[in-house]
This record gives C-alpha cells, structure tokens and sequence, in this order.
C-alpha cells in the first residue's frame, strides 16, 4: 500500500481511496499513477508513458495521455499550475512530487515512492498475466525462494552505435533489479545456480533503442514473462539512456513477480 497525503493506493488492486473512500478511477489512470510515483526520483517522458500504456494508439495516444493525466489530478485534486504532486516539464514529460508517508511512521522516516517495497506472498499457482506488454504462462508452482541470472545482453544490430551500450545496460538492470525485486527473489551472483533466467536483447537506431527482457524458467526454458522497453536515442550520452530503460525494465519485472504470486 502506497499512502500520500490523504490518500491510499493499492498497487495490486489498482485501486486509491481519499480519506477511507474508494475514488471512481479506471484501472489504467491509478497504474499511471503508480508508475509516477515508482518513478518519482526522476522526470518521466512522454514518449515513455506513450510506448509503456498506449504502445498502439498511434497518433490517438498524445490525447489519451492528455485525457489520463488530466484525469489523475482531478482525482487527486490538484492543480497543474501550482502542483502538489504532478509536476509538468515542459518539452520533458511529468513527475510525482508529493511525498509517500511510511506504513509505520514511527518507525520508518518518510521516504519517496522509488524506496517503496511491497512484500509478496509465495506458492500461489501462476495465472495468465498481462502488464504492459508482459505475459505469463499457466499452472507453475514456485518454490519458496528463487534467484534470477541476468544474462549478458544480446545485441541484435546490425552495426554497434555504442560499443559498451549492453555491458552498462546490463550492470544498470542488475542494480536496479537489485533494489526493487520482492523479498523472496534476489539476483544470481555470477557462477551461482539460479532457477529463473532474465535474457536481455537491443535493437537500437540513431532514433530510438529498443530493449526486450524474457524471463525463463531453468531446465524447461519455459517463458514465463516478457516485456518491451523503448526510449529515444542520445547521441551525445547514452548513460542516461541506460538507467531510464533499467529503471522500467526492473519496475516492470517486479510488478509482474508481485501480481502472479
């Protein structure tokens, strides 16, 4: 549970209450909202929020953006030009800027919404998922702890803009990951035996790079979830570039671990 102000907001079930009463909200204007807010150390931008909830909308998707962000300030009351907690930049995209309250105030300081974590329960049987983009297979039963092998990032170009553009984008992905996965999944050290596997691929252009993650049992090579991450080329510094796409990859693939278990 995510607490801001006088609001509470369920993740899980897509679902914000105002002082104990739930608020008429679509599914997809909370989880807008709630990717703001795990995304609140940074500004989110357009084209991100476009390619990750309107992937197909072509042309329709600036409206949609525009109708959703109109709609989550209304929900939560505020104001675009004196903001408490959606921040517009101009020619940039949006930020969450009101602070997230602790479950426990007393004994946890209040911190934003990038430091939240959300605990999972486990050994729930695995139900066709759909996030974003991303999908699960039917009918496998984890076991209680599970480590994840990053593997080295495949370049599927067929020239190299940046030559260590996939060895940082992988070192990103294995930190963020590191920070965000449930408490019962933890990264694989290099040589050490891991039940899932994260295969990471890139097509990137001059215009825009393009990253998608598979996550695959061991042994079976069962795909169990994926996901498509895109963001605009930097010609000039590709390192931004690197922990914006490993920021929504880990997001992504915590969601997904949290929803199915």
């Amino acid at each position: 549970m995510i607490h801001f102000s006088d609001f509470d907001l369920d993740p899980a079930a897509l679902r914000i209450c105002r002082d104990g009463a739930v608020l008429d909200a679509s599914p997809q204007t909370v989880e807008v909202l709630v990717f703001l807010i795990e995304n609140s150390e940074r500004t989110v931008s357009r084209s991100e929020l476009l390619d990750r909830f309107w992937p197909r909308s072509g042309t329709g998707g600036d409206a949609a953006l525009n109708t959703c962000i109109r709609r989550i300030r209304s929900m939560l009351g505020d104001d675009a030009e004196t903001p408490r907690f959606i921040q517009t930049r101009p020619r940039s995209g949006y930020r969450f800027i009101g602070m997230i309250d602790a479950d426990d105030p007393e004994t946890e300081p209040t911190k934003p919404a990038s430091e939240i974590r959300r605990p999972i329960a486990v050994g729930a049987l695995l139900t066709a998922l759909a996030i974003g983009g991303a999908v699960w297979a039917q009918g496998a039963m984890f076991p209680t702890q599970h480590r994840i092998a990053i593997e080295p990032v495949k370049g599927l170009c067929e020239y190299v803009l940046f030559p260590h553009f996939n060895a940082g984008l992988r070192e990103s992905f294995i930190a963020e990951a590191s920070r965000r996965l449930p408490a019962n999944y933890s990264v694989a050290a290099n040589g050490q035996k891991a039940d899932l596997h994260a295969r990471v691929s890139v097509r990137q252009t001059h215009q825009r790079t393009t990253v998608v993650v598979t996550l695959a049992e061991e042994g079976s090579d069962r795909v169990l979830w994926s996901g498509q991450f895109a963001a605009p080329t930097d010609m000039q510094d590709y390192v931004p570039l690197q922990g914006e796409l490993a920021r929504s990859m880990a997001t992504d693939l915590t969601q997904a671990l949290t929803k199915a278990s």
